[in-house]
């Protein structure tokens, strides 16, 4: 596979009320040159896009909030119509390390990968055992209808390239979407790896993803998909 243009690879973050972080988010983003930035505002309620206006990205807006895979699917719907090459998929709260970006574009192309899955759990991180406990439940619910056993299957940070992008269909609106992105792609036969990766999890990124309510929600979405949707 021929390297990823800078110039042509986009960096995708959903946002819901990340207002007290964005700002220093895409700042990361653009120290390490990065200019493509791509934010879908999932109906924030602060002053999310107030600050992407002025930060000069480009910018989606949804009117309510619909969830993470609503988002997700709308950012590839825009990029189908461009000429990106790939998207780098992030969370918007910090969470995920800009200087892991180089990193996944050049094992993307070391190893010809269409989805390369960024693995909070083969490095060394701090994990919270609660995330760790969603992980594991997720990656049982992931891994019985794959072909493979992912490490980390809900892991936000993903890089897709452009067979990918045209590839993806998204139906689960909210966290279900890692998973079903793993099976879509399983199901259209693209090459998936998995990379380890750096996180810093700290009270703001907590309040963050999953919780059991929506935890249990997303499993039960999750079963749905498999039998009904996919």
């Amino acid at each position: 596979m021929n390297k990823i243009s800078q110039k042509k690879l986009f960096i995708l973050l959903p946002a819901l009320n990340e207002g007290k972080v964005i700002g220093g988010v895409i700042d990361s983003i653009r120290a390490l040159g990065f200019e493509n930035i791509l934010i879908v505002d999932d109906g924030s309620k602060d002053n999310t896009s107030v600050i992407c206006r002025k930060k000069g990205v480009f910018l989606l807006r949804h009117s309510i909030n619909r969830g993470a895979g609503a988002a997700i699917q709308t950012g590839l719907d825009f990029l189908k119509k461009t000429d990106a090459q790939a998207v780098l998929l992030m969370d918007a709260d910090g969470q995920h390390h800009s200087e892991d970006i180089d990193k996944m574009v050049e094992r993307m192309r070391q190893k010809s990968a269409d989805l390369l899955i960024g693995s909070r759990f083969m490095g060394r991180n701090d994990i919270p055992v609660n995330r760790r406990f969603f992980n594991a439940i997720a990656n049982v619910l992931t891994n019985i209808f794959s072909s493979n056993n992912y490490s980390d299957s809900q892991s936000g940070f993903r890089l897709l390239n452009r067979k990918a992008i045209e590839s993806f269909n998204l139906q689960i609106d909210h966290f279900g979407f890692c998973t079903e992105m793993i099976w879509q792609a399983e199901k259209y036969q693209l090459k998936i790896d998995e990379i380890p990766i750096q996180v810093t999890y700290n009270t703001y990124s907590m309040s963050k993803g999953q919780q059991l309510a929506t935890g249990i929600k997303t499993a039960f979405n999750l079963i749905f998909e498999r039998f009904f949707g996919i």
